[in-house]
């Protein structure tokens, strides 16, 4: 065999390997929102991420409720509700948490000026996306961290629509998880007067809010797609972190319609977005042992290395800052 013809086969070979010149691994990934913590799925998507790693993305909306069931049936590949995915763990579902967008809920508490405190709260019901999702979830590590039972207050699951802001604007109930951009929302069509802010839940929680988990099976079966999804996720962090343009101009495409309070969303979460998808391992275990607290499980039944790992996230940080990738922001 000639230099010419050896050349070509290696070349062959190289192409044969290559995620582009093969067809996209499909995978099916949940979302609750349209809002800056979900703006890297987005992002990566419509900036090419995910199909620079040999993926093509079929998006679901859907609450953590409904996602992690679906997970763990196999109806999803991976979901953005990792959180969610954390109390199926501790109760025996083969899921794991590959990478963490925030640590921290964007949620907030809003309830008409009757409502002077959570305290008023007591006992009453507050409106979430749905049953067993982040925001729920976020509301009851308040309470365990001012030591408050699992039942001081109930929950009506909403939707990730607008019912949420119409409930607790027409006074229909008490209280209702918001976050900056729905308020801002509610503000310009003058439905926010006699309301207020009774919690911000992000000056309050630390906690894997907004995070993607995946089965163990399809970890087993295809690892490297785990690698690659690492990847393409933190290329879109990392976009959503270098541009504020971009980032609004991708949500406005995507279900939003209001530049200003996507905007004022923005301000007020982007420093806690990751720029490694990771968290502390003092972080973990306080996740961990508060979520177990939660369920009225041991709490030293459980290790973090039993809900994350972040093999994969530290993999690809690792390729990227070899790679020396910077993101493709817009020139406007």
């Amino acid at each position: 065999m000639n230099r010419a013809i050896r050349f070509a086969a290696a070349l062959v070979a190289v192409l044969a390997l290559s995620p582009s010149a093969n067809a996209l691994d499909k995978v099916k990934l949940s979302y609750v929102i349209s809002s800056v913590e979900y703006a890297d799925f987005f992002m990566a998507i419509d900036k090419g991420y995910f199909a620079e790693e040999g993926i093509e993305i079929e998006l679901e909306q859907a609450g953590g409720g409904v996602a992690v069931p679906a997970l763990i049936s196999g109806g999803l590949d991976f979901t953005g509700s990792g959180s969610v995915a954390i109390s199926a763990i501790l109760k025996g579902a083969k899921l794991k948490v590959l990478f963490v967008v925030d640590a921290h809920p964007a949620m907030q508490i809003w309830s008409p000026e009757s409502v002077k405190s959570f305290d008023d709260l007591k006992g009453k019901t507050i409106a979430v996306i749905s049953r067993g999702d982040t925001t729920e979830i976020a509301i009851r590590y308040y309470l365990a961290k001012h030591n408050l039972p699992n039942d001081t207050v109930s929950y009506a699951p909403l939707g990730p629509g607008l019912a949420r802001s119409a409930a607790v604007s027409s006074g229909s109930y008490p209280g209702a998880m918001l976050n900056a951009n729905e308020a801002e929302d509610l503000k310009n069509a003058g439905k926010l007067k006699g309301l207020h802010k009774v919690v911000d839940l992000r000056q309050e929680i630390s906690m894997a809010y907004n995070a993607l988990a995946t089965s163990d099976a399809l970890l087993a079966k295809n690892p490297d797609l785990m690698r690659r999804m690492a990847r393409a996720v933190l290329k879109g962090v990392r976009h959503v972190k270098a541009s504020k343009g971009d980032t609004v101009d991708i949500l406005l495409k995507h279900g939003l319609s209001n530049p200003t309070a996507v905007a004022l969303e923005y301000d007020n979460i982007i420093d806690s977005i990751t720029t490694t998808g990771t968290m502390a391992q003092s972080d973990q275990d306080f996740d961990v042992t508060t979520r177990a607290v939660m369920l009225d499980l041991p709490k030293d039944k459980f290790k973090a290395s039993d809900v994350f790992d972040f093999t994969y996230a530290d993999k690809a940080n690792a390729e990227l800052k070899a790679e020396n990738w910077q993101p493709k922001i817009s020139k406007k």
